[in-house]
Parts: structure tokens; C-alpha cells; sequence
């Protein structure tokens, strides 16, 4: 007697139903791969070299944003402290990425948040502009008599003033000859008769820099580097 078994019709036919749309499935995705492959051929080159644009303009935009958040960032001159170098609306580039204060520099900060900033500075967040005049452990004092600015003693070359002449703040509590602390830059504006720096605000802890301005680019006219 054959004992082999006998797969019912009704199974069986399932079975064979369910294989013929695997294999028709197949088939269609294999013929809809071929159809957009050959679509693509067919296409316009007009439409790759729009796509190629495009692909070039969204990375240039991530660049741009990149930069300006993280490397460079812009700002503006508000008042007439910085004059004759800078004067009231002039526009600038600022960038802080390895950067290390020196002597000269004329450079971007956001003041602490205390009693002097608060007496001397109108506006939260201010960001202001200034030049440095000292860094860390040198020594600054103003002659009562010349009104010139020394440092370590020595007066200090300042080509950038136009017969502007310094005074000490009575109204300060910075005492002179003031020694820079660690970790800090002294900053004046280059017109000293209308600037509120480290003559009343005392030392600038460098953690607040956000950069040194190395170019105007406004008003256009004057577009270049900024010294």
C-alpha cells in the first residue's frame, strides 16, 4: 500500500497560487527598476545640471550659516567712542577662532554684569568696541600732566588718536598705576574724551571677548582692514 501523502487540491493550488504572485511581484519590481533607470537616461541634461545648482546652493548656505555663527560674526559701531578709527554706524567683521589678545587690537566684548557695567553702560547685552591697551600683568598709569598713557612706564605710541588727549575717571574705582590681572585685558576707546572703558569699568576678563575686529565692510567706501 503507498503511504505517501497526498497533498490535498485545494492546497495545493494555494501553494502554486501564492508562488505565480511572488514571482509576478518580481517580475513588476524588476520591470518598474528598469523603466525609472531608463527614465532617468532620457532626462534632459538641463535637469542634472538644476539639480547640481541646487546641491551647490544648499551647501553653500550651510557653509555661510556655519561661518557666520561659529567663525565670523558682524556687528556695528554704536556712538562715536572709536572715532577717528570707527565711527558711528560703521559696519564690521569679528572673529575670536584662536585668538589671543594683544597689545593694539581693537577688539569686541560683552561687559560683566556689575555694579560698574550697570553705572556706566545703558543697554543689556551691549557688546562694545574698544581698543587694547595692556594685557595681563603689565602695568598701566595716565601722567596727570602730558595726559598720555604708559605702559610698564613707558608711554605708549598711539598713531591712531588725532590730538586726543587721556584722562584719568574720578569717578572710578580704578586706582593707578593699575597692574592687568591675570586672565584680563585693559581697553580704551580712540576718542578718550567719549569712551566708557577700562577707565571706568575696570579690567576685561578675556572669557567676554567675542573677537577681533579685522575688517569694515560699511560703508563701502571704507571697506578694508581696520587697524
Amino acid at each position: 500500500m503507498d503511504e505517501r501523502e497526498v497533498i490535498p487540491a485545494e492546497e495545493s493550488n494555494s501553494a502554486e497560487t501564492a508562488e505565480s504572485q511572488s514571482i509576478a511581484e518580481a517580475q513588476k519590481a524588476e520591470a518598474d527598476v528598469k523603466r525609472n533607470a531608463k527614465q532617468k537616461e532620457k532626462r534632459p541634461l538641463i535637469h542634472e545640471f538644476y539639480e547640481y545648482i541646487v546641491d551647490i546652493l544648499v551647501t553653500s548656505v550651510v557653509a555661510a550659516v556655519f561661518l557666520l555663527t561659529l567663525i565670523v560674526r558682524t556687528g556695528y559701531v554704536d556712538g562715536a567712542s572709536m572715532a577717528p578709527t570707527m565711527l558711528d554706524g560703521d559696519r564690521y567683521l569679528v572673529s575670536g577662532l584662536f585668538y589671543t589678545p594683544k597689545q593694539g587690537d581693537i577688539i569686541v566684548f560683552q561687559p560683566e554684569d556689575n555694579a560698574a557695567t550697570r553705572r556706566y553702560i545703558h543697554g543689556e547685552n551691549k557688546l562694545l568696541v574698544k581698543r587694547v591697551v595692556a594685557t595681563e600683568g603689565q602695568v598701566v598709569d595716565i601722567d596727570d600732566q602730558t595726559h598720555q598713557v604708559l605702559v610698564d612706564g613707558v608711554v605708549l605710541s598711539e598713531p591712531y588718536l588725532t590730538g586726543n588727549i587721556t584722562y584719568k575717571r574720578p569717578d572710578s574705582s580704578v586706582v593707578y598705576p593699575f597692574e592687568v590681572p591675570a586672565g584680563h585685558i585693559f581697553v580704551m576707546g580712540d576718542n578718550r574724551l567719549e569712551s566708557v572703558d577700562s577707565r571706568q569699568l575696570g579690567s576685561i576678563d578675556i572669557r567676554t571677548i567675542l573677537g577681533k575686529v579685522f575688517v569694515r565692510f560699511f560703508p563701502f567706501d571704507k571697506i578694508g582692514a581696520v587697524n
